[in-house]
């Protein structure tokens, strides 16, 4: 977005999408060449991991397992988050869309200024998704649901405040923008990820990650 904005000012419209465009590139080429996708690819595995080579007795007891009933609650817990998801997306790309024009229109920013200053809910949005990773880690069993809950409540304090006094100044309306950022991306990443690989095994998480994307994905639509 800061890239987007230098080179709006500097280069016009078109460069603000040309330069993001040539920069996300390079990164996906990066990540093409380099990633590694798979736990074997740095000597680990996973134990719901399906053998390539196995006897016709194991690989029936494992079709049989692939094809067993979802565990209780299973559907129920995945909408749930699912939900919340679509929430924090909401908030998320109404802030993250028209931050920089509400900086503009109300306190006379120039629009790269304005693009600038709009980057606090990204980067301190950043830190709430490390600290909530930690945080999580550090719970008895690894719990992701007192996280989500206690960031989701300063996520309301924080947008409840922004509401109230948030255009009073563009120091106050930055530091809160921040602060929103902060207390939503760490429950929207643990909800997009780890909670969605908790639920259970290998091909469960990857249906749990697609409803919750999916029903998170509808927030953003709806919030234009």
């Amino acid at each position: 977005k800061a890239l987007a904005g230098f080179l709006l000012g500097w280069l016009g419209m078109a460069w603000s999408f040309f330069g993001s465009s040539i920069v996300l590139f390079v990164i996906t080429a990066l990540f093409v060449l380099w990633a590694r996708e798979r736990p074997q690819s740095v000597g680990l595995s996973l134990e719901d991991d399906a053998e390539p080579d196995v006897p016709p007795a194991e690989a029936h007891g494992k079709a049989a397992a692939r094809s067993a009933p979802l565990p209780p609650g299973f559907v129920s817990s995945i909408v749930a988050m699912g939900l919340i998801y679509f929430g924090f997306k909401f908030l998320r790309y109404a802030l993250d869309s028209w931050s920089t024009l509400i900086l503009g229109e109300q306190f006379g920013m120039s629009t790269t200024i304005a693009a600038y200053w709009s980057t606090a809910f990204d980067w301190i949005g950043f830190l709430g998704v490390i600290a909530a990773g930690i945080w999580s880690d550090r719970l008895p069993g690894a719990r992701r649901t007192p996280v989500i809950f206690w960031m989701t409540v300063g996520c309301f304090a924080s947008t409840t405040l922004m509401w109230l006094v948030g255009l009073s100044s563009p120091i106050l309306f930055v530091l809160l923008l921040g602060l929103i950022g902060f207390t939503a991306m760490g429950p929207d990443s643990l909800l997009s990820g780890a909670c969605a690989m908790d639920v259970g095994s290998r091909r469960q998480a990857a249906l749990a990650a697609g409803v919750i994307n999916g029903l998170g994905a509808i927030g953003p639509i709806l919030q234009e």
